[in-house]
């Protein structure tokens, strides 16, 4: 009995965990705080924090990646101290709030392919609400609206974007509460 418990132990040990990420849709480039692309927004930074956003790939559906496109805009409460691409082989031709991005050798790709990390610290001592979004790049290759990805033989293709109707959020509103109200409370919002 002690070395099947051993033995199961030792299993769920090594097995990872499957890749679930918050947007299921294919293609997405999407902007997070963690590197699974499970977190896309944080409620409570407080001033002269660090914050490491990752931008990543989720469910694509081919294998290799041979570069990519795209901008990135935020908040006046942040500061961009610099940006590290997830690929030392690669060179970004980009400037300034836009990345071009080719790598020196394909990069295969995961559920969650980290593509680059922008390096920011929310400077506001009020604590306000801040946010950041991505686009496409300036110039682009295809849709300036969305970022476009380079595939084998020089095929671009563009992206979705996680998160297009609400921003990336910091110190927002990141869950929904629902909070119970008697019917009185409801009909005097309506008056």
């Amino acid at each position: 009995m002690l070395k099947f418990l051993f033995l199961l132990l030792a299993t769920v040990a090594l097995s990872s965990p499957a890749g679930a990420v918050i947007d299921e849709n294919e293609n997405v480039i999407g902007l997070y705080f963690d590197t699974d692309a499970d977190s896309d927004c944080l409620d409570a930074v407080g001033a002269h924090s660090q914050i490491p956003c990752y931008i990543i790939l989720t469910n694509p559906t081919f294998t290799d990646l041979h570069g990519f496109e795209l901008g990135f805009d935020y908040g006046d409460e942040l500061l961009h101290l610099g940006t590290t691409l997830a690929e030392s082989e690669s060179i970004n031709v980009g400037d300034d709030n836009n990345l071009i991005v080719g790598f020196g050798e394909p990069t295969s790709t995961e559920s969650a392919t980290l593509l680059a990390t922008l390096n920011m610290m929310y400077i506001d001592m009020s604590n306000a609400p801040t946010n950041m979004s991505l686009r496409g790049s300036s110039p682009s290759s295809l849709d300036p609206a969305y970022p476009t990805v380079l595939l084998a033989d020089g095929e671009l293709i563009s992206t979705a974007l996680h998160s297009t109707e609400f921003p990336y959020q910091m110190n927002g509103f990141c869950e929904y509460v629902n909070e119970p109200a008697a019917w009185a409370e409801v009909k005097s919002m309506f008056r």
